[in-house]
């Protein structure tokens, strides 16, 4: 008969996944038992299955077994949000874990519960509800205050608009009356609102409005909570469920009167959408003879004031609107719409510098600025500078002493990890090595299978460290778990791949140097450091260097001599295009544009396993519904500083969907892009063309940084980023006034003929459509400007058809004009002869 307090038992039962055997165990123990146990229960929790269905075996006995042993509240929320048990509480359903806290009546519940609710993720994600779902219980357990953090709040509104009724829900739920204030103070809620809903009406927003419709206080939170929420400002796709609401309110006019200043603040400082929202509502307030001449004429004068044609336009219809009804005013107001639009001046071409990277820096003098630079790593400074040089730093001192690099390292294990993503982890592991003298971490046990010393790396090793991060992270990840191992089992002096330069460009003779050093002292370079120094060569070597190259004997060298000595392994670039599924999704994060185009990669033959990865691309026939994030791109040009075709591609998706599906971030890859080498084919091109359209003014001046810097080059084919602009635009899933604004700011800038170009390539598609997309007279005008300013050359076929027909519409017009000033260049060419 086993004793009551075996924790043998306890074990098994946790691995097999037994959760009334746990429970059971639990009953029987004692208290003193119980907390015994905790350290072999954390022990359990920390390692990783070695396969999903383990996992999901093992998950709700895992977290049963820490809550039914932790002593404390903080014990049992630190080991339950530890490492991959985040993931485990997926998993977790809340009864068996209520039934071992009642009985030990701990006196602990409302702490726990608020615990957990402050490491509940903000951003949900599939299967969190899971998590959320047992905060939940454990606030309703315990009695305690309602959590308001950002995520609880979140997690609520996905419970109530999974629920099957969601009136129901949220008449019933004990949170609605303390929460629904608190969507409205949370900047982060937006995207959690904004759901597309099925004809039926379902979903959390329509119930809320149901529910306020019916209670005068609910409502006035939600109308008073839109306003409050729109004037903090902030991303369109962060704002858009807001507004959205506000529409759905239809606020009369005594209410938008009552709020008159805060409407007219939304109209000067909001975005188009938002302050489009606010001038109807301020009309509304005026139809109602609720605002004074003064107050409208500051409001005429801001909203005519703005660049969007929409807004000037309801604001020119609501001004005649207002002359009718008092004529007093008629001749102020008629003064208000006469004033001249100013002409825009036409650009000065002007010479484009050309991009020259920076310098790496010195090496790291010493341990004691190997801590200063790895604590501002740890606390976000992502440059390539910091990065290599405090990777190089580690292995250097590895090698010659380890005992201060375990000094230096160890009172930063446990720092607070503020930089990028999935990455955090990988850094973590090896910088548990670097401190460990005796060579020996869980995270290398971990490893070791992974990294075959007989064998080097396998591709397969490079797909798991792919994991569900983004794009070219995949690089730094590997090399950091490579890391991880190799400074215990097989330390170097150096890495090889440490860079020259900040794009992460290593020149040959630095290599060369390096290989030469490892041929004196007889030892070799790791296998994906190595792969990744090759990656980082320019694409043209000195041939002195070649020549020394030849001499070397190592396998390494016999290596880097052959590539040298060859071409440069480049993939084929196969251009896609991509359809939506013709059936609507429920979810907005499910929206796809009509057409996308992509770029796939047929990797080149030989190719390391590195290269292989990242130079194999495969595309589905569907636009990808959630195309991840550029987090940090400086890492993903620095991987493959002589590939940007390749890293273009990788980041395709990404740059699309900041065009069109209005998302927003990672455009300056766009810029750093110009620093790298390499060919530039049609992922370089569908990448700018995507990002001069892109939603977000941050990115669109990234991607003219990338125009400018590549046509400095002379390596930008400005016509065919150009005609897919105007494919993609012609179709509907670019918006043409988002480039017009980029490339005049690119024209500025001195880029005159290069916008010249590409306008005119841009313009066949969209000219020949039935009817002219919005702001193609625009494009035609920019045109015009830089003809003038550089002269213009020939003109499409196109183009000069639309400027032979008749009609006086500001397009033809500009086509026309267009046309001159190709007959007066093309005069002055004969003249010259």
């Amino acid at each position: 008969m086993t004793a009551p307090g075996d924790v043998e038992e306890l074990r098994r039962a946790v691995d097999t996944g037994d959760v009334a055997a746990v429970v059971g165990w639990l009953r029987r123990a004692d208290e003193k038992q119980r907390r015994a146990a905790f350290a072999d229960v954390a022990v359990i929790a920390r390692q990783q299955p070695d396969d999903w269905s383990a996992w999901r075996r093992q998950a709700q006995a895992r977290v049963v077994a820490l809550v039914g042993c932790a002593s404390t509240a903080k014990k049992a929320g630190v080991a339950l949000n530890r490492g991959q048990m985040r993931w485990t509480l997926r998993e977790t359903h809340p009864g068996p874990v209520l039934e071992v806290l009642r009985l030990r009546e701990v006196p602990w519940v409302g702490e726990l519960a608020r615990l957990m609710a402050d490491r509940l993720p903000i951003d949900g994600g599939w299967g969190w509800s899971g998590q959320w779902r047992l905060v939940d219980a454990l606030v309703r357990e315990s009695g305690c205050a309602v959590p308001t953090g950002e995520a609880f709040v979140g997690g609520w509104i996905d419970a109530m608009r999974d629920a099957p009724d969601a009136d129901d829900a949220l008449r019933d739920s004990p949170y609605t009356a303390v929460l629904i204030p608190m969507m409205f103070t949370h900047d982060g809620l937006g995207p959690r609102l904004d759901y597309r809903y099925e004809d039926d009406a379902r979903g959390f927003v329509p119930a809320l409005l149901r529910l306020g419709a019916g209670d005068a206080a609910v409502r006035g939170q939600l109308v008073e909570g839109c306003r409050s929420r729109l004037l903090r400002g902030g991303k369109p796709s962060a704002l858009r469920a807001y507004t959205r609401m506000h529409e759905a309110l239809a606020v009369p006019g005594p209410e938008a009167a009552a709020a008159v200043g805060d409407y007219t603040r939304l109209v000067e400082s909001g975005n188009s959408t938002v302050a489009a929202t606010a001038l109807k509502a301020l009309r509304g307030a005026d139809e109602a003879g609720l605002l004074a001449w003064d107050t409208l004429r500051d409001i005429a004068e801001t909203a005519l004031a703005r660049p969007e044609k929409t807004l000037v336009k309801a604001q020119t219809t609501w001004l005649r609107q207002v002359a009718r009804r008092r004529p007093e005013r008629a001749a102020e107001i008629a003064a208000l719409l006469a004033d001249p639009v100013p002409v825009a001046a036409d650009p000065v071409p002007a010479a484009l510098p050309v991009p020259v990277p920076a310098p790496l820096g010195p090496p790291l003098g010493g341990v004691a600025e190997l801590a200063e630079e790895l604590s501002a790593l740890l606390a976000g400074d992502r440059s390539v500078p910091t990065v290599e040089r405090v990777l190089a730093a580690i292995v250097h001192w590895r090698a010659h002493d380890a005992q201060a690099l375990a000094l230096a390292v160890r009172p930063l294990l446990g720092a607070e990890q503020r930089w990028w993503g999935e990455l955090a982890q990988q850094l973590h592991g090896m910088l548990g090595v670097a401190a460990v003298v005796d060579g020996r971490s869980d995270r290398r046990r971990r490893l070791d299978n992974l990294f075959r010393a007989d064998r080097g790396v396998q591709p397969k090793t490079l797909r798991k460290m792919r994991g569900n991060g983004s794009g070219l992270h995949m690089v730094l990840a590997a090399r950091l778990n490579e890391m991880a191992v190799q400074l215990s089992r097989q330390p170097v002096p150096l890495l090889m791949a440490t860079p020259t330069h900040a794009n992460g460009r290593l020149e040959a003779a630095e290599l060369l140097r390096r290989l030469e050093q490892a041929e004196r002292d007889g030892w070799q370079p790791w296998a994906l450091d190595f792969e990744q120094a090759l990656l980082r060569l320019p694409r043209e070597a000195d041939p002195q260097v070649v020549s020394a190259a030849l001499r070397l004997r190592s396998p390494a060298g016999a290596t880097f001599a052959r590539w040298l000595s060859g071409s440069v392994p480049d993939p084929v670039s196969l251009r896609r295009q991509q359809v939506a599924t013709a059936q609507p999704s429920y979810y907005s994060w499910h929206r796809q544009p009509a057409v996308r185009r992509v770029v796939a990669l047929k990797p080149p033959e030989h190719a390391g396993p590195l290269a292989l990865e990242l130079m194999t691309i495969a595309r589905g026939d569907q636009p990808t519904l959630a195309a991840g994030h550029i987090e940090e791109p400086q890492l993903w040009t620095a991987a493959l500083p002589s590939h940007r075709e390749v890293v273009a591609a990788s980041a395709l998706p990404i740059l699309a969907a900041n065009a069109d599906l209005d998302l927003d971030g990672g455009g300056l890859l766009l810029a750093h892009l110009a620093e790298c080498g390499g060919p530039v084919g049609p992922a370089v091109h569908l990448a700018l063309a995507y990002g001069l359209a892109a939603r977000s003014a941050a990115d669109r001046i990234a991607a003219v940084d990338g125009l400018l810097g590549l046509a400095a080059t002379g390596d930008l084919d400005a016509a065919a980023v150009g005609r897919e602009l105007g494919e993609l635009a012609a179709a509907g899933v670019l918006k043409v006034n988002r480039c017009v604004s980029a490339l005049d700011e690119a024209a500025q800038a001195g880029a005159v003929a290069v916008v010249w170009q590409l306008a005119v390539a841009a313009l066949v598609p969209l000219v020949t459509l039935d009817k002219a997309r919005p702001a193609t007279a625009d494009l035609m005008a920019l045109a015009v400007r830089c003809g003038r300013a550089c002269g213009a050359g020939q003109l499409p076929p196109e183009v000069t058809a639309l400027a032979g027909r008749s009609g006086a519409s500001r397009l033809v017009s500009q086509a026309r004009e267009l046309q001159a000033l190709g007959g007066v260049t093309g005069r002055r060419a004969s003249s010259g002869r």
